[in-house]
């Protein structure tokens, strides 16, 4: 096979279904999650809606963790919603009071969850970010207002070290146990350019390898470098040339289950694979012994799914 395998030492801890885990960063947490929801785990993902840069996760995992809760004030009005500069469009509304609501809600869930959790993949996706001119804070979505609203800017090396850093401690504060496991996304930002996007990642993967230097006990999934090196052809890529496709997100995914997953648990997969496919199936005909039939089977199914684990 004309393929370079990216070596992966298997982790130590392993992932059981009692252990909680928390996903925060890039859209590529987002495909990690679905997996691992899917196959019923205790796994909280993005409390901020999908983050792409290092500054804008660091904000938020602090605010996590301190419970520091949102107020009115921070939001902004723009084309009928109000928007949290913060937060992926996703806790956008029309009213205050609801995104507030939402936000503040997420936020004591996420802290519960990060104060139990034993593992906590953190994966950024770029270390370019945009600065919102009315504050000159770095944003985490810029919402769709107008562009002279916004900066483009490159991190220096040093501000992703403190970004990283300040992760790092703030996880550890209140859940010195946790396992913090970085990884680079592997989806591309082609609108800054080839050339730019990968100065970008680089400044991720360097600053990254600096904060594992000084915090040894934390690791790296290598997500980024399995998608262009052992699968540099762009078959693995989507219809838009920057997004994993679905058999990418499979590849990367089994890799992660080898690295991450208890032996034991990975033979439950299939058994709820065979489930899901079933409540997914379509009936072609409206047949009601059959369908229920077809449904007690798959009650009895779950039962039995239910008895042993």
């Amino acid at each position: 096979m004309l393929t370079t395998k990216v070596h992966i030492p298997a982790s130590e801890e392993k992932i059981r279904y009692a252990t909680p885990v928390f996903l925060a960063g890039s859209c590529f947490t987002e495909h990690i999650f679905k997996k691992m929801d899917r196959y019923k785990y205790d796994v909280f993902s993005n409390p901020f809606g999908i983050l792409y840069n290092p500054i804008s996760i660091a904000n938020a995992i602090t605010r996590i963790v301190n419970r520091n809760f949102y107020k009115s004030e921070e939001l902004v009005f723009s084309q009928g919603l109000y928007h949290s500069m913060d937060h992926h469009g996703v806790y956008s509304s029309k009213t205050k009071e609801e995104v507030i609501d939402r936000i503040n809600a997420d936020i004591q869930a996420a802290h519960d969850h990060l104060v139990k959790c034993r593992f906590a993949f953190i994966s950024p996706g770029t270390s370019k970010v945009y600065r919102y001119t009315n504050t000159q804070g770095i944003v985490g979505n810029c919402h769709k207002l107008p562009s002279p609203s916004f900066t483009h800017e490159q991190l220096e090396l040093s501000t992703c070290h403190q970004a990283f850093d300040q992760i790092y401690m703030a996880i550890k504060k209140i859940n010195p146990k946790c396992n913090i496991i970085w990884t680079v996304s592997p989806v591309r930002h082609l609108k800054d350019g080839l050339i730019e996007n990968q100065r970008s990642k680089a400044t991720l993967v360097l600053s990254i390898m600096e904060n594992m230097h000084r915090h040894p006990d934390s690791n790296y999934f290598p997500a980024y470098e399995i998608m262009i090196d052992e699968l540099r052809d762009y078959r693995f890529y989507d219809r838009d040339m920057t997004h994993p496709s679905p058999l990418a997100v499979d590849i990367i995914w089994d890799r992660f289950v080898q690295t991450y997953f208890d032996a034991t648990e990975i033979d439950i997969h299939s058994a709820i694979e065979k489930v899901k496919r079933a409540v997914e199936h379509r009936l072609l005909h409206d047949e009601k012994e059959s369908i229920r039939a077809f449904a007690e089977n798959q009650l009895k199914n779950i039962d039995q799914l239910e008895r042993l684990h």
